[in-house]
Formats: structure tokens, C-alpha cells, sequence
């Protein structure tokens, strides 16, 4: 997911100020989630719970969510439907599914936030930091996707780009 978004910022970065902020947002909530799921070499395998990271990633968690809904995605679609005339058939399709993702990533948020842990619930939680990472991989792509659809409709300019198969682009 890292590289994925190095690679979308390398492409996009500096051509809009609200893309920017918002790439930016994601490596820290990326970061965030690396820590807490210690994605280090050599780390062993049963290291205790680090509870300040999952608090510093679940605020990061519903600050990203926060931006996207309330400010970014509307905005986007607002641009696009203004260039366009009408509402766009992809954007209209993503939204719906950012929605229902964002459900999903709540709920993981609702359930380990401020929880006190045992035992018993490490491998619980440490499946459902996989099942977090899988739903925030398939938000960032829908997530590209918009991007991509705001840069298909000249919304923002794109700079060119020698390797083009990096960016996922809507349908």
C-alpha cells in the first residue's frame, strides 16, 4: 500500500493542493497502521499490544474517514458534475462504495477503541488487523479511482507519466 501510494504521489502530487493534503493524510494513517501492526524485520512474533499506537491509529482512522466524507469526496464529485453537466456514472458508483466501506472500517473502530485487552482477544484482534488492512487497500483504490476520474475530466492537470499502469483507473 505504501508503494502503491508513492507511486500515485509521484504522479499526482503537486498538481492540486486538496490531493496533496489528502495523499498525505493517507501515508500517515498508512504509517499508523504499520506501526501497530509492527511491520518491522526480525520482529517477533508475539509482542504485546502497543495500546498507543491503536489509539494513535484509530484517530488516525476516523480523521482520514472524516476528510474524505465530509470535504473530499463531495468536493470531487461537485467538480466533476460541474464540468460534466450531469452526475457521472463512475462517481456515482464509487460513493456508494466508499460508504459501505467506511462501515466496515468503523466498526473495527467502535470495537477497539478504549477496550481494555486479554489474552484471548490477541488473535481476534490480530485478525481483524488483517481484515482492517484488506478493507483500507480496497478504499484506497476506490479512493484512486476517484482521483483518477477528477484527472479524466481535467478537473485537476495531470503530469505526464512514463509507467501509466500504476494508477487504477475506473471502468
Amino acid at each position: 500500500m505504501l508503494n502503491r501510494l508513492e507511486i500515485l504521489t509521484q504522479r499526482v502530487g503537486g498538481s492540486n493542493e486538496l490531493i496533496d493534503q489528502w495523499l498525505h493524510a493517507r501515508k500517515e494513517l498508512l504509517v499508523s497502521y504499520c506501526t501497530l501492526v509492527g511491520l518491522k524485520p526480525n520482529k517477533e512474533k508475539h509482542t504485546p499490544l502497543n495500546e498507543k499506537a491503536l489509539d494513535n491509529f484509530c484517530h488516525n482512522l476516523v480523521d482520514y474517514l472524516s476528510a474524505g466524507h465530509f470535504h473530499l469526496y463531495h468536493r470531487i464529485v461537485e467538480e466533476v458534475d460541474g464540468a460534466q453537466g450531469a452526475v457521472s456514472q463512475a462517481a456515482a458508483r464509487i460513493y456508494p462504495a466508499l460508504e459501505a466501506n467506511t462501515e466496515a472500517i468503523m466498526a473495527f473502530h467502535d470495537s477497539y477503541t478504549e477496550t481494555e485487552f486479554e489474552d484471548d482477544d490477541v488473535f481476534a484482534f490480530n485478525y481483524a488487523l488483517s481484515d482492517i488492512g484488506e478493507a483500507l487497500d480496497a478504499r484506497f483504490e476506490l479512493e484512486d479511482q476517484l482521483i483518477a476520474l477528477a484527472f479524466d475530466r481535467k478537473i485537476v492537470p495531470l503530469p505526464p507519466v512514463a509507467n501509466d499502469a500504476a494508477l487504477v483507473r475506473p471502468a
